[in-house]
């Protein structure tokens, strides 16, 4: 390779290890970077290396701390990535927005806002037929969207580092009706249900897995310990047989029977509520829906929001429990 491809090599190399601020760093450490990538160099070239790029990309800049310079592209640059941005990973951006803005922590989304602001100006700007995209799909919640709970960044940012480097969090929470607490927690995962963000832990030294909403948080210190981990938990799978965002009332199943309108049982013939469900037209025309699932607060508020059109069959609890949800409807209602 000629020596002038070597240069634009290494200085290609260098531009790509430079971190956006608030992160930077010095010729010395980028040196090793290099050395440890197989080039051959001296500090002395890194140093006049850098000074030429900071002439021609004029987003690169450095701070000093006495004779020690340190390195950053500014906080919106996005010339760091050196490559174009193709309009179908602009679409991509720009499709999973709304999502990452509700997932990640304030941190995260200010490391990725050049990127989202880089593609909305090349789906502006491309003349191909990926730029009306966005405005041709929509995501639909069945659910009623109520206003989010604010959550404290700081907050946030914290119980998310702990999180993902497994530490200890010391924290101060509010529970409902009640004076605040403090615990110690040990991070296991993340779960954002309807726009609620919640810290799935563990307290102290005890093994009973909790769910506590962010919004709660009243304080939360990163401590330096190592958090004390379930070596057999596993996020998806706790959610998936736990099912502690439908709060189960009991952990066996029931036999479900409820008779729907034809109307409302239209939509359990694409979209089953079970896995193994059946659903037979009976002499009045209604549908009876037959099947084994987990009896929950959360199927409870699913059924009920049906109102006139569904019958519980079984269980007779269930059954029971509508027909005396109905006597207190009627009540209010003949007042």
């Amino acid at each position: 390779m000629k020596k002038s491809s070597d240069s634009i090599y290494r200085q290609w190399k260098l531009l790509q290890l430079i971190p956006r601020y608030p992160r930077r760093i010095n010729a010395e450490e980028l040196l090793r970077f290099l050395i440890d990538n197989g080039f051959d160099v001296a500090i002395r070239t890194i140093q006049r290396d850098l000074y030429k790029l900071s002439v021609i990309f004029m987003t690169l800049n450095k701070d000093s701390e006495g004779k020690k310079h340190y390195w950053f592209w500014d906080k919106d640059s996005i010339a760091h990535e050196f490559q174009s941005m193709s309009p179908e990973t602009a679409l991509a951006f720009q499709l999973s927005k709304s999502s990452l803005t509700s997932t990640l922590p304030p941190s995260m989304l200010e490391l990725i806002q050049p990127h989202l602001k880089q593609s909305h100006e090349i789906l502006s700007f491309t003349s191909t037929h990926l730029k009306n995209w966005p405005s041709k799909i929509a995501a639909i919640d069945n659910n009623i969207n109520l206003i989010k709970p604010e959550i404290n960044s700081e907050i946030q940012s914290i119980v998310y580092e702990g999180v993902f480097t497994e530490k200890q969090i010391k924290i101060t929470y509010q529970p409902r009706n009640k004076e605040p607490i403090e615990y110690t927690v040990q991070p296991l995962g993340i779960v954002i249900r309807q726009g609620v963000i919640y810290l799935i832990c563990t307290l102290w030294k005890y093994e009973n897995i909790v769910q506590l909403a962010l919004h709660r948080f009243v304080s939360a210190e990163l401590l330096e310990a190592n958090a004390n981990l379930k070596e057999d938990f596993k996020l998806a799978t706790y959610i998936e047989e736990q099912q502690p965002f439908d709060y189960p009332i009991s952990s066996e199943a029931i036999q479900l029977k409820v008779l729907f309108s034809k109307a409302a049982a239209q939509h359990l013939y694409e979209t089953p509520l079970m896995e193994e469900q059946s659903l037979s037209v009976q002499e009045d025309n209604r549908v009876l829906l037959e099947g084994s699932i987990i009896d929950s607060h959360k199927l409870h508020w699913w059924l009920a929001g049906f109102g006139s059109q569904i019958e519980v069959v079984e269980p007779a609890s269930l059954r029971d429990l509508f027909v005396k949800e109905a006597e207190l409807m009627m009540n209010n209602y003949s007042r």
